[in-house]
């Protein structure tokens, strides 16, 4: 069976206490109306910190 990870709204991460980056950062980065997982929205995050461009599928 596999797990269904919980995803979040930019307004949630924006909320959220335990916030890991800037506010500034988090709105810049993820859009409005989309959900990511805690891990998608840190590697987006990661890669927009790093200077990167992420590859499109």
């Amino acid at each position: 069976m596999v797990e269904e990870k919980k995803r979040f709204t930019k307004g949630q991460f924006l909320g959220s206490k335990n916030l890991k980056w800037s506010k500034d950062v988090v709105q810049a980065v993820l859009k409005e109306g989309k959900l990511y997982s805690k891990e998608e929205a840190e590697r987006k995050i990661r890669i927009y910190l790093d200077g990167k461009r992420e590859r499109r599928k």
